[in-house]
Protein backbone atom coordinates (compact mmCIF):
# COMPACT_ATOMS: atom_id res chain seq x y z
CA UNK A 1 0.00 0.00 0.00
CA UNK A 2 1.52 3.50 -0.92
CA UNK A 3 0.90 6.37 1.30
CA UNK A 4 -1.69 7.99 -1.01
CA UNK A 5 -3.82 4.58 -0.62
CA UNK A 6 -3.34 4.92 3.06
CA UNK A 7 -4.24 8.60 3.01
CA UNK A 8 -7.57 7.51 0.93
CA UNK A 9 -8.46 4.46 3.15
CA UNK A 10 -8.43 7.16 6.44
CA UNK A 11 -11.31 9.39 4.60
CA UNK A 12 -13.75 6.11 3.25
CA UNK A 13 -15.66 5.03 5.65
CA UNK A 14 -16.50 1.19 6.87
CA UNK A 15 -20.04 2.21 7.07
CA UNK A 16 -20.32 2.59 2.89
CA UNK A 17 -23.43 0.08 2.24
CA UNK A 18 -23.26 -0.32 -1.88
CA UNK A 19 -22.93 -2.73 -3.68
CA UNK A 20 -22.30 -3.22 -7.54
CA UNK A 21 -23.75 -6.00 -10.14
CA UNK A 22 -22.78 -5.42 -13.48
CA UNK A 23 -25.50 -5.64 -15.86
CA UNK A 24 -25.60 -8.87 -18.29
CA UNK A 25 -25.97 -8.93 -22.15
CA UNK A 26 -29.07 -10.64 -21.87
CA UNK A 27 -30.80 -8.54 -19.38
CA UNK A 28 -33.00 -6.14 -20.03
CA UNK A 29 -31.94 -2.19 -20.96
CA UNK A 30 -31.50 -0.23 -18.10
CA UNK A 31 -33.05 2.80 -20.12
CA UNK A 32 -36.53 1.08 -20.27
CA UNK A 33 -36.28 0.80 -24.04
CA UNK A 34 -37.65 -3.10 -23.87
CA UNK A 35 -34.78 -4.63 -25.58
CA UNK A 36 -31.74 -6.32 -24.38
CA UNK A 37 -28.75 -4.83 -23.21
CA UNK A 38 -26.93 -6.77 -26.05
CA UNK A 39 -29.06 -4.95 -28.40
CA UNK A 40 -29.03 -1.47 -27.45
CA UNK A 41 -26.43 0.01 -25.14
CA UNK A 42 -23.80 -2.59 -24.92
CA UNK A 43 -22.16 -2.14 -28.36
CA UNK A 44 -21.23 1.38 -27.99
CA UNK A 45 -20.08 1.04 -24.02
CA UNK A 46 -18.39 -2.12 -25.44
CA UNK A 47 -16.50 0.09 -28.12
CA UNK A 48 -15.60 2.79 -25.34
CA UNK A 49 -14.71 0.34 -22.91
CA UNK A 50 -17.86 0.54 -20.54
CA UNK A 51 -20.11 -1.13 -19.06
CA UNK A 52 -23.49 -0.65 -17.17
CA UNK A 53 -23.24 -1.57 -13.49
CA UNK A 54 -26.87 -1.51 -10.76
CA UNK A 55 -25.42 0.43 -7.97
CA UNK A 56 -27.42 -1.20 -4.77
CA UNK A 57 -27.72 -0.02 -1.15
CA UNK A 58 -27.76 -2.91 0.84
CA UNK A 59 -29.39 -0.35 3.95
CA UNK A 60 -32.47 0.52 1.39
CA UNK A 61 -32.15 -1.58 -1.68
CA UNK A 62 -32.55 1.26 -3.55
CA UNK A 63 -30.79 1.01 -7.61
CA UNK A 64 -29.49 3.78 -9.46
CA UNK A 65 -27.34 2.31 -12.51
CA UNK A 66 -24.07 4.03 -13.58
CA UNK A 67 -22.10 3.33 -16.73
CA UNK A 68 -18.57 2.63 -15.03
CA UNK A 69 -15.41 2.24 -17.18
CA UNK A 70 -13.49 -1.48 -17.12
CA UNK A 71 -10.44 0.29 -15.75
CA UNK A 72 -12.94 1.41 -12.50
CA UNK A 73 -14.33 -2.10 -12.36
CA UNK A 74 -11.33 -3.70 -12.55
CA UNK A 75 -10.22 -1.68 -9.49
CA UNK A 76 -12.79 -1.55 -7.59
CA UNK A 77 -13.84 -5.32 -8.36
CA UNK A 78 -14.38 -6.30 -4.53
CA UNK A 79 -17.60 -4.08 -4.34
CA UNK A 80 -18.79 -6.15 -7.02
CA UNK A 81 -21.05 -8.68 -6.37
CA UNK A 82 -22.39 -11.56 -8.59
CA UNK A 83 -25.57 -11.15 -10.94
CA UNK A 84 -28.41 -12.32 -10.29
CA UNK A 85 -30.78 -12.01 -13.25
CA UNK A 86 -34.42 -11.16 -12.30
CA UNK A 87 -37.40 -11.89 -13.89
Amino acid sequence: MNFLDAVLSLFRSDTEDFYYVKIERNEKCYCNSGKKYKSCHYPKHYQSSKRAVRKISESTGEETFQVLSVKKIRKNHELFKPSVIQS
